[in-house]
């Protein structure tokens, strides 16, 4: 059976999915952030025998589907059609068993790390760094990350939409820490989707005209430390370039699992 879930399913479902806090990091901090009843969230679970087996959470365009198993219920496909999703994120294993049943998606494969220890690096200095608490500065951050081929993402959202994307995702859900001068944003680092023990990685930017100075590096390392040594939470991330992975190994990363983004291709449909 698959369900709809409401406020009185909180608790329940957050059990389930602290059972991997990592990979549930995104269907964890929808509910925690968004609760069951907001305008472009949803919360669904499917139930075997009783139990919780697999849950869902539709955010806007993205959908994020955990299992305790590869056996894909194929009742969900009804539930993602209800929504006019661009993705469908997972782990591997479980993405892999839903693509035979949707037309028209292709794959997107990532690595998925998390943080495990940081050791503080005296030579990089903080100074300079300034925590993203106001519209005006989400409007300059919007600007750098807009401009950065590789960030596919931001250009999903209009800019309205990303800039209230960074103020939800601030205070006790998330940090965006940057990087000022001349009068823009040139190296950005962002937590997102905080839990109580989590976080994910986003947003990591340095403006081309300033990159080999160790902004970037600033940047990271601030956020790195402040997450793992002052909070105590496990940060998360994605990438897909080797050379990205080498990077985060040095902060301390390590690989977790496979992921994969089923990516509607919207030049398909008719």
């Amino acid at each position: 059976m698959i369900r709809k879930l409401t406020e009185k399913d909180r608790d329940d479902v957050l059990a389930f999915l602290y059972r991997e806090p990592e990979i549930n990091l995104y269907l964890i901090g929808d509910i925690k952030n968004f609760g069951f009843d907001h305008e472009g969230t949803a919360i669904y679970a499917e139930f075997r025998n009783g139990e919780y087996y697999a849950a869902m959470s539709r955010n806007l365009s993205h959908i994020v589907y955990y299992a305790l198993e590869d056996d894909f219920n194929t009742d969900w496909v009804d539930v993602f059609k209800r929504y006019d999703y661009l993705f469908i994120s997972g782990k591997a294993s479980l993405m892999r068993a839903i693509s035979p049943h949707l037309k028209d998606v292709y794959e997107d494969r990532l690595e998925f790390m998390k943080s495990t220890t940081f050791t503080r690096d005296p030579d990089v200095d903080y100074s300079g760094i300034e925590v993203l608490d106001n519209e005006a500065d989400a409007d300059l951050v919007y600007d750098l990350l807009n401009g950065i081929e590789e960030l596919d993402s931001v250009r999903k959202k209009t800019k309205e939409e990303f800039i209230q994307y960074l103020m939800d995702n601030t205070g006790d859900n998330g940090t965006t820490v940057f990087y000022r001068e001349d009068g823009k944003v040139v190296a950005n680092a962002s937590a997102v989707f905080e839990t109580k023990r989590t976080a994910m990685v986003v947003g990591v930017a340095t403006h081309p005209d300033y990159r080999s100075r160790g902004l970037g590096k600033k940047v990271m390392h601030y956020l790195v430390d402040y997450y793992v040594n002052h909070k105590d939470k496990t940060l998360c991330l994605y990438y897909d370039d080797p050379r990205a992975g080498a990077l985060y190994e040095k902060y301390g990363f390590v690989y977790l699992s496979d992921w994969i983004m089923l990516i509607k291709d919207t030049k398909a449909i008719p």
